[in-house]
């Protein structure tokens, strides 16, 4: 029975292998060589690139740390909308549920580049949220909304929250509305119940909404590209340009090379709290 199985994995094991798995051991073994002048990669082994990125303030402080920073904040509110959302999806109706999630899912539909095009639209100097914010009299005068850290934050949020509220909505529906009520009948508020019960056994759907939005958030490419205007740099920007304008292949490998180091880095980390909060959970209920 364990052959036809092997045999129905093989073609997708095969197209992982050749589109995945080589090409990263080839951007792997690139980052070790070297780049001439004139871009031709030079065939001997070197740390050059990585010494280079390590020892050079500005790939560690205004590249790498604020990549990471921008991702973590932008993950931060994701989060918090995104668990905000999927509370009040659990709490609806059945038939209210499924239109929620629709609304969640729609943008999903819609192509990057137009979604990040519209976003710019919206927080140009004339579009709708500067001439609200000038009418209410909040500002005197349109705020300079676009080409900033703000807007490349603003833009990966509204990327990566449908995916952080699918995260988190699939693991608050398990949790049976019964435990609260339990909380509340021996003297517990509802605020109470919801932070002693809810909150924490809903600790995995966090994590797993909270990885998936950083991992999306720190290889954002379009959103820094457009929002950020070219004033705010991101690893993955910086790894096409040193690739396609300063011809540095070897390099650009380094760049996404690190990148995956630490996205690989926080999933050791998520493996970690999601095995902690599974001893933690059924204590929780058991209590």
């Amino acid at each position: 029975m364990k052959r036809p199985a092997t045999i129905l994995l093989l073609p997708s094991v095969t197209i992982l292998g050749a589109f995945f798995v080589l090409p990263l051991i080839w951007i792997l073994i690139l980052s070790f060589l070297g780049s001439s002048p004139t871009g031709e990669v030079v065939g001997e082994f070197t740390l050059g690139n990585y010494a280079r990125f390590l020892t050079d303030s500005y790939y560690l402080t205004d590249l790498l740390w604020r990549t990471i920073r921008l991702a973590a904040v932008a993950t931060l509110f994701s989060v918090l909308v995104g668990y905000v959302g999927a509370l009040l999806i659990v709490r609806a109706d059945p038939a209210a549920q499924r239109w929620m999630i629709l609304l969640v899912m729609l943008p999903l539909w819609v192509n990057l580049v137009v979604r990040t095009l519209a976003l710019m639209v919206v927080l140009g100097r004339t579009g709708p949220l500067n001439q609200l914010l000038v009418g209410l009299g909040i500002a005197d005068r349109p705020l300079q909304l676009l080409y900033n850290e703000t807007a490349v934050v603003i833009g990966m949020i509204q990327v990566a929250v449908p995916f952080v509220v699918m995260a988190i909505y699939g693991v608050l529906q398990s949790i049976p509305r019964q435990l609260e009520h339990a909380a509340m009948t021996v003297g517990a508020t509802p605020l109470a119940a919801f932070r002693r019960v809810t909150l924490p056994l809903s600790v995995p759907g966090i994590l797993a909404g909270s990885v998936l939005a950083f991992g999306i958030n720190i290889e954002s490419f379009v959103v820094p590209i457009l929002l950020g205007g070219g004033r705010v740099r991101f690893m993955s920007v910086a790894a096409y340009e040193t690739a396609t304008v300063s011809n540095n292949l070897p390099f650009a490998a380094t760049i996404g090379i690190i990148l995956l180091v630490v996205a690989m880095a926080l999933l050791g980390l998520y493996q970690w709290a999601v095995r902690s909060a599974g001893r933690a959970a059924p204590a929780l209920q058991a209590g």
